[in-house]
């Protein structure tokens, strides 16, 4: 299991992505998210200090990331760093910060 929190520019441009890859659906001019499915839960946190759209997403079977996600995503469960003495430690959820919504799942 993996979760990505994800930030995009505008909530047209989540669902731009979401509609190419599968995690929104257009009907009649209305996009709806699909919240969940065997593969993946996304929760839709939205607009965060009057900017930026945020997305938290768990990818529960090892989905292969888009091409084209890399600019979006701002921090992934899996991402690590290297300590001064050669181990790999998590990079741990952004947290406390201002500009970076509080709401995540535990």
């Amino acid at each position: 299991m993996q979760d990505y929190l994800l930030k995009f520019p505008s909530k047209a441009i989540a669902e731009q992505f979401g509609v190419a890859h599968g995690f929104t659906t257009e009907v009649d001019g209305v996009i709806q998210a699909v919240f969940s499915t065997h593969e993946y839960a996304l929760h839709e946190i939205g607009e965060h200090n009057g900017a930026d759209y945020w997305i938290l997403f768990r990818d529960l079977v090892g989905i292969p990331i888009p091409e084209d996600a890399d600019p979006f995503i701002y921090w992934a469960s899996t991402w690590t760093v290297t300590d001064e003495d050669g181990n790999e430690t998590p990079v741990p959820r952004p947290d406390g910060y201002e500009n970076i919504p509080t709401v995540f799942w535990s």
